[in-house]
């Protein structure tokens, strides 16, 4: 086994183990795991209804991103962009959930919604090899 197979490996046991954690339902595109070329980032944020879209993802390379919104007193919209190609596509995530998604160098998110609702999340980014 070489070191990339191991460390995809270990990096999707950590995602469903986390995933297990929460009570909550998760959705994902349809990906194949085996294009994950690279960890690239992970973290955690807060946003709020009213503010701007917050970037995740900004460039021109293909990433898998999986997305778990802990927290959520509202909706949350999220910007990407399809790695086949095409315009970009917004998805509302009603509360909180995990979901994962394969985009064309973008990626946003944002809390929508009248009021002042926040969003929490947690994020990890891995980016795809090249067909």
């Amino acid at each position: 086994m070489n070191l990339g197979t191991l460390t995809r490996g270990l990096t999707l046991a950590a995602l469903t183990a986390l995933a297990g954690l929460y009570p909550f339902r998760g959705n994902a595109q349809e990906m194949d795991l085996s294009r994950i070329g690279a960890f690239e980032s992970f973290g955690t944020g807060t946003v709020h209804s009213g503010a701007p879209p917050k970037t995740l993802v900004d460039d021109d390379q293909a990433h898998a991103v999986v997305l778990t919104i802990w927290n959520s007193e509202g909706d949350s919209k999220v910007y990407w962009k399809p790695v086949s190609g095409g315009e970009p596509q917004t998805t509302v995530i009603q509360g909180s959930g995990v979901r994962a998604f394969q985009t064309a160098g973008l990626f946003k998110i944002q809390a929508i919604g009248e009021g002042d609702h926040e969003v929490q999340y947690g994020y990890v980014v891995f980016r795809l090899r090249k067909e």
